[in-house]
C-alpha cells in the first residue's frame, strides 16, 4: 500500500500500528514509543511533584514533547508504577530524582490482609490524581490527538507490592492463603479504575496496558497457577478491550505461556532475540520491542537511526513486529525517540 502525499509521520505510524496489531499486511514495520515520565522529564526538566500533582502541567508538558515529536503520541495519565497499590493503602514514597515507588504495608499475616478496605477511586490517592487527569485531558486535547487509558499495573505485580515482593513470592509456597487474598484484592483494584476510566473515555475501552514484570520471577508452573488466572478474571470484565502486556522482566521461561493467555501485544525485553520471541510465540501474538533503550539513551542521531535499521534487519518483514525500545524509552532523548519513528517508517518491508 501507499499513502498521499503530504500524510503525516502519525498518520503512517498508527495506522501501521493499527493493521500490524490485527496481522494485517504493511508497506513498513510499526514502531510504538512507551512514554512516561522518566521520558518527558528528561525531555522539559519539569518538576515531577508538580508533574505528578496538577493535570494542566502534566497535560502541557506531554503537549510539548508530542509537537517535536511530529504528534506522535497519544495523552494519558502517568503517575508511576503506584496508583493501584496507593488506592490499597500502600504509601508511596520518592527517590531523590523525585521518581515514585510503593513502600510496603506491614502485612503480617492472613487476618491483616482481609481488614484491607475496598478501593476508593476518589479517595485521598493517586488513583484520584490519575482520574483527575484523565478528565483534564479529554478536555483540553487539541484536534487530531487522543486521549488513552492509563497504564495499569497487572494483579500480581500490585498484589507483590502491597505485601512486599520477597514475602509474597515466599508466600505463593509458605502461604498461599495469603497470596489468594491478595490477588483478590489486587484485582477489585485494577477493575475499579479501569471502570472508573470507562466513564470518562466511554465504554468499551479500546485497549489497556498491563504491566506486570513481577510476575516473572515465578516458575512457569507458578505463573500457570497465580498470574494467568488474575488476566483471565480481568478480561472477563473488559470482553471488548483489547489487552496488551508489558513485561520486559527475564520472561525466557514463560514466552510461549504469555503467547497463549490472550494478549494482541506483548513488549517484551531487549535481552531478547526477535529469533526467539518469534520461536516460542508462534505469530499468535504482535510483539512490541527489540531496541536497548540503555543503548540509545547515549546514541547520536546518525548512530541511533543505524541502530534502528539493524534490528529492523532482524525481523526478516515480520510486520507482526512492532519497533520499539523493550521497556519505556526513559531517559531516551526526544531526538532519538523520533529516530525510532521515523527508521521504521523507512524501512521498506
Amino acid at each position: 500500500m501507499s499513502y498521499p502525499d503530504g500524510s503525516s509521520l502519525r498518520k503512517r505510524t498508527f495506522d501501521r500500528l493499527k493493521k500490524s496489531l490485527a496481522g494485517e499486511n504493511t508497506d513498513r514495520h510499526a514502531a510504538f514509543n512507551y512514554y512516561t515520565f522518566p521520558f518527558f522529564q528528561n525531555a522539559t526538566n519539569v518538576f515531577l511533584q508538580e508533574y505528578f500533582n496538577i493535570p494542566k502541567v502534566m497535560f502541557e508538558v506531554q503537549l510539548e514533547v508530542f509537537e517535536q515529536l511530529e504528534g506522535c503520541g497519544n495523552f494519558s495519565p502517568d503517575l508511576g508504577p503506584t496508583v493501584e497499590s496507593n488506592a490499597i493503602g500502600a504509601e508511596v514514597q520518592f527517590n531523590e530524582k523525585g521518581f515514585p515507588s510503593v513502600k510496603p504495608m506491614e502485612l503480617k499475616d492472613l487476618a491483616d490482609v482481609l481488614k484491607l478496605k475496598p478501593v476508593n477511586p476518589y479517595g485521598n490517592n493517586s488513583m484520584r490524581k490519575a482520574l483527575e487527569c484523565l478528565k483534564y485531558m479529554t478536555e483540553h486535547a487539541p484536534e487530531g490527538y487522543k486521549v488513552n487509558p492509563p497504564m495499569v499495573m497487572a494483579p500480581f505485580t500490585v498484589a507483590a507490592q502491597v505485601f512486599g515482593i520477597s514475602d509474597f513470592l515466599m508466600s505463593t509456597i509458605l502461604k498461599p492463603d495469603i497470596v489468594t487474598a491478595m490477588l483478590d484484592i489486587a484485582i477489585e483494584s485494577t477493575v475499579v479504575y479501569m471502570k472508573e476510566t470507562e466513564k470518562i473515555l466511554g465504554a468499551p475501552l479500546h485497549h489497556v496496558l498491563l504491566c506486570d514484570d513481577l510476575s516473572a520471577m515465578l516458575s512457569l508452573e507458578d505463573y500457570e497457577t497465580w498470574v494467568v488466572p488474575t488476566y483471565k478474571r480481568f478480561f472477563c470484565e473488559f470482553p471488548n478491550t483489547r489487552m496488551w502486556l508489558h513485561n520486559d522482566a527475564t520472561t525466557n521461561h514463560i514466552a510461549a505461556a504469555i503467547a497463549d493467555i490472550g494478549f494482541e501485544a506483548w513488549q517484551y525485553a531487549p535481552s531478547l532475540t526477535p529469533e526467539y520471541v518469534r520461536e516460542k510465540t508462534r505469530g499468535k501474538i504482535s510483539l512490541i520491542g527489540g531496541l536497548d533503550p540503555l543503548k540509545l539513551q547515549n546514541m547520536a542521531c546518525g548512530e541511533a537511526y543505524n541502530y534502528c535499521i539493524k534490528v529492523l534487519e532482524t525481523f526478516r518483514g515480520d510486520n507482526r513486529f512492532i519497533l520499539a525500545a523493550g521497556g519505556a524509552i526513559n531517559q531516551i532523548s526526544v531526538e532519538n525517540a523520533l529516530t525510532i519513528l521515523q527508521a521504521a517508517d523507512d524501512y521498506q518491508i
